[in-house]
């Protein structure tokens, strides 16, 4: 919280961030904080009522360039409240920002060996970290195209991938049609429309599909 502008900045300046997309993506990292912080505290108290409890190991993130700071804090956190030790790769684009969280982590308390950061490129280099034997288990926010790859260097890789996808958002007569352009509008060109999440398809109920003041509308927003 207390590093949200310096954070801010640095977005804007690496990943080209506006401030108003930028800051909820602070945010979320604040709440993945808090969530797994909590969370680390119930897996002690199920341990101490006698439960076992195994962590994976080694845990690689590795990071995207379009949300390079939420979605880094979400996979480190939740791989250090489940006991792990994290090795920290951001896309090469977005080093800076990926490093700046793991000097907010440390800063914090959180052990350097525990939580360390490596910046290499995309290529042999990277190819050798992700396939290491050391490492038990690999988290990637990317591509289909990338996952497969990562599949194709290490066939029994562990993997934990969050891919790209195909979204529609569904506009019916029952709709408030004002609202549902905004939504349809924010979602499909909101963060220039690079982010796994974004409309890129809107299903339209007739009715509404063939009204040429909804088409007008839709069309001025755009």
């Amino acid at each position: 919280e207390r590093s949200r502008g310096a954070t801010l900045a640095l977005m804007a300046h690496t990943a080209c961030k506006t401030i108003q997309e930028g800051d909820p993506e602070v945010s979320e990292a604040i709440d993945f904080a808090r969530y797994y912080g909590w969370c680390t505290n119930a897996i002690e108290a199920r341990v101490a009522s006698g439960l076992s409890f195994r962590p994976d190991g080694v845990v690689i993130v590795a990071a995207p360039w379009n949300f390079p700071f939420a979605i880094p804090a979400g996979g480190v956190l939740a791989a250090l409240a489940a006991g792990n030790a994290v090795l920290l790769k951001p896309a090469p684009e977005v080093a800076a920002v990926g490093h700046e969280l793991a000097q907010q982590l440390w800063r914090a308390g959180v052990p350097r060996d525990l939580v360390q950061f490596i910046a290499c490129p995309d290529d042999e280099v990277g190819q050798r970290l992700i396939t290491h034997e050391a490492v038990d288990t690999v988290v990637l926010t990317g591509g289909l195209e990338t996952a497969q790859l990562f599949r194709s260097w290490k066939p029994s890789i562990r993997i934990l991938a969050e891919t790209s996808g195909k979204n529609a958002l569904i506009i019916t007569a029952a709709a408030d049609e004002d609202a549902a352009i905004r939504d349809l509008v924010r979602s499909a060109f909101g963060h220039a429309g690079q982010k796994c999440s974004a409309a890129s398809l809107a299903i339209i109920e007739a009715s509404v599909y063939d009204d040429p003041a909804f088409q007008r509308r839709l069309a001025d927003a755009v």
